[in-house]
């Protein structure tokens, strides 16, 4: 439950007795700098044995509606004249514990539904199940994706596999033997296509990684050293590849 507090609120004492059972306290003067949201907390007898604190859920005037026995003391008698005071208690204490305890669990910071079931067990199914415009599924993979220089990503190896960020950009293929490259599931989105340019003498294969389909003709690899083909996403994990390419 949230709870209100002021820095500023003043000393009051009761205008009239406090019977044990009564649900509501008048004040002898109106009340100055008390909260003006509801629940705050007032001690009665504040600072004497017959101390009660008490949860103020409404006021008019100096007529105050309230929750007896808070925070674990007792409901009792109290005489006119007795000190009130707006306080803190120990439950405000104990509840920051709590949620300092549980700050990154589900149901914490009053979240709940698939952010509280990710929040208390961060996988992969959990983060799917709370993402809406996924692609693909299984577990996430993290990578450094290569650095891009005005739009080109210089691959040198004999494999390689496209990442998001070359999207609408050229990779560059040199090496002196084959290279194969790998067009990957659940990466791109229809519309979105990668420009592909054989900079070496080994010859540039493509291959469907696992649930791609390929589209092309007349074949998968690119025909000659500075030959250029795009891989164009058509559907979902469906390539169409165009350009120089041979069987």
């Amino acid at each position: 439950m949230t709870r209100y507090y002021s820095a500023i609120a003043v000393d009051n004492t009761l205008g009239s007795a406090l019977s044990s059972g009564a649900t509501s306290l008048v004040l002898n003067a109106s009340p100055v700098g008390y909260p003006s949201t509801y629940p705050f907390v007032l001690a009665v007898d504040y600072n004497a044995a017959s101390e009660e604190l008490v949860l103020v859920t409404g006021a008019s005037g100096t007529t105050l509606t309230i929750t007896r026995g808070f925070n674990g003391t007792s409901a009792q008698s109290h005489a006119i004249g007795a000190v009130i005071r707006h306080v803190i208690s120990a439950q405000d204490l104990t509840d920051t514990q709590t949620h300092y305890s549980t700050a990154l669990t589900a149901g914490a910071h009053g979240v709940t539904g698939a952010l509280a079931t990710f929040l208390g067990t961060p996988n992969s199914a959990n983060l799917a199940a709370l993402v809406t415009d996924e692609t693909g599924s299984g577990s996430a993979v993290f990578a450094v994706a290569p650095t891009l220089t005005s739009g080109l990503n210089a691959q040198t190896g004999t494999t390689y596999t496209p990442v998001i960020a070359d999207a609408a950009n050229i990779v560059t293929l040199n090496n002196s033997s084959a290279i194969t490259v790998t067009l990957p599931p659940s990466v791109y989105n229809a519309g979105q296509q990668v420009n592909f340019v054989q900079l070496g003498a080994g010859q540039v294969s493509f291959a469907a990684g696992s649930g791609v389909t390929i589209y092309s003709t007349p074949g998968l690899k690119l025909r000659a050293q500075y030959s250029l083909g795009s891989a164009i996403c058509i559907a979902t994990n469906t390539f169409l590849l165009v350009g120089d390419l041979t069987a």
